[in-house]
């Protein structure tokens, strides 16, 4: 099935249930919108982009905001079997330039956020204004389960962002995989911020809610999110590392008790999820202490993306919560010699738009290479437990110092997150005698300017020492900036920019290897 069949399939009865809330923030007065409403307004969509011409196969670019007209445009592409390209609103306009001279859309729609010249440009608000009577049962196109759904641009952490095709069986099998591990239902209310431009929102909360149909609202940006989730109660709420800093930011004022977690989130959250880069050991444990763990995950676009998941108790008998969990349903892995994690299943991508060469360099007899290092987690204390996936970092981003011993700069890092005294850290050292860490001390630190790096360094040997020498970093560099996507050391979803981060600090680097050389 793909997503329009899904919509097609809502018996009498769902049609008049409630699926999307339109909130208004300022006066808080909400729309409230039917399955029913959404399959008819999908079909007054599909008569649109008729009349203009569209065909299957075309691609159709979208550079809106997360909107009811957003999805009501991607369940029309759906049905018709052209290719849905949302470009996040977010990037630059030479990006923006670039990625749609790179598809060749036959239509561009916009919102008022996002304004582009073009002549073929349509305002995304028009297709709730469509007058048609078409019903969805006869405009749906027939399908091959293969054909391209969508192109998905990545959020480009490991060099330039590529065009992933995925397919319709790409974007269900992998929604159903992620709701085998942390089932939803149509009780379950979500309310979104991260984009649908992006594969982790795409498939963990676009698809996963159509397919439980059950209801979701959005908010706009992290603290519109905190700001309305008292009111809009929400059940679920998937975020990023940046999204839980900030909710800590707030809950701190009510010492991290579970009452004053629920007068944020509201009294109906049942569960957070976090993805997209690592969470701070240290803000895991105080969601955890209070009974409402942080559910984390693994996968990359190109896997539609989840590949592993933590899993809730629903599903098993205890929580699963270690690492980053085990693989999903009908996923497959494997760790060759060199630590390089593989994946195949039927959310593997189809491929590059557009780049052939580059697709042939990473699927490789059906595998998926990864580009990352991973490592089997065994539980012996518990019998009934899979065994988790720890990912060990980027193979790019492995560390080779001037002796010849290599790092795995992940690792590092992981170990001295768990240190209270460290907010953000990142180790370089390639093409150096030995490893240094760039740190963001806690605010709890003293003031004293001399007293983090003596801190800190005291704290790291003892947290360290029983890895190999060469990896342990012999001196900290304290940085005071927050690495974040506004100072373009961190992509949107938080994960850190290592080249950027590197470049950003050089001379603090230098100067810190001088300084040992003097010595």
């Amino acid at each position: 099935m793909r997503l329009a069949d899904y919509l097609l399939s809502l018996s009498e009865e769902q049609c008049e249930k409630v699926a999307w809330i339109t909130r208004y923030p300022h006066t808080q007065d909400c729309e409230m919108y039917r399955w029913g409403d959404i399959q008819h307004r999908t079909a007054q969509a599909v008569s649109f982009l008729r009349d203009h011409r569209v065909r299957p196969g075309d691609r159709i670019v979208n550079l809106g905001r997360n909107s009811l007209s957003w999805v009501i445009l991607d369940l029309a592409c759906s049905a018709i079997n052209c290719v849905h390209v949302p470009i996040d609103p977010r990037v630059s306009s030479q990006q923006r330039r670039e990625c749609i001279e790179h598809v060749s859309p036959v239509l561009t729609f916009r919102d008022d956020v996002a304004n582009l010249e073009n002549v073929s440009d349509k305002h995304l608000g028009s297709l709730l204004d469509i007058v048609g009577s078409d019903q969805l049962e006869t405009v749906i196109e027939n399908y091959r389960p293969n054909d391209v759904a969508t192109i998905l641009f990545t959020s480009g952490t490991s060099g330039t962002s590529r065009g992933v095709m995925l397919s319709h069986m790409n974007l269900v099998a992998n929604a159903r995989a992620k709701l085998d591990a942390m089932p939803q239902s149509e009780s379950d209310h979500r309310l979104n911020f991260l984009p649908f431009a992006h594969a982790y929102a795409r498939t963990c909360e676009l698809t996963t809610w159509l397919i439980s149909k059950s209801s979701l609202e959005v908010a706009i940006g992290i603290e519109q999110t905190l700001d309305l989730a008292s009111i809009a109660a929400p059940t679920l709420i998937n975020g990023v590392p940046i999204f839980f800093d900030r909710l800590c930011d707030r809950w701190r004022h009510g010492n991290y008790c579970k009452e004053s977690l629920k007068s944020i989130l509201g009294v109906n959250i049942r569960r957070l999820a976090s993805g997209g880069a690592p969470l701070h050991p240290s803000t895991r444990a105080k969601f955890a202490n209070v009974g409402h763990p942080i559910f984390q995950g693994y996968g990359l676009t190109e896997a539609s993306p989840v590949v592993c998941s933590n899993r809730d108790s629903e599903v098993d008998h205890e929580q699963q919560l270690e690492e980053v969990g085990p693989p999903v349903q009908g996923v497959q892995v494997r760790i060759d010699d060199d630590k390089r994690l593989w994946v195949a299943g039927d959310g593997v991508m189809q491929g590059y738009w557009g780049d052939s060469e580059t697709t042939r360099t990473k699927l490789i007899d059906g595998w998926l290479d990864t580009g990352d290092q991973a490592e089997w987690v065994e539980h012996p204390n518990r019998l009934d437990a899979s065994p988790s996936i720890r990912i060990l970092g980027r193979m790019d981003d492995t560390i080779v110092l001037s002796s010849g011993y290599k790092i795995q700069p992940l690792r590092i890092e992981q170990l001295a997150n768990r240190l209270e005294c460290i907010e953000q850290c990142l180790l370089v050292g390639n093409n150096r005698p030995y490893p240094i860490l760039l740190v963001r001390p806690a605010l709890c630190l003293p003031e004293n300017e001399l007293a983090p790096t003596i801190l800190i360094q005291e704290q790291l040997a003892r947290q360290m020492a029983g890895e190999s020498h060469f990896s342990v970093p012999r001196q900290i560099v304290v940085i005071q900036d927050v690495w974040s996507y506004e100072n373009q050391l961190a992509n949107f979803k938080g994960a850190a920019l290592r080249k950027a981060i590197e470049k950003a600090y050089s001379e603090q680097i230098e100067a810190a290897y001088r300084m040992s050389n003097d010595r």
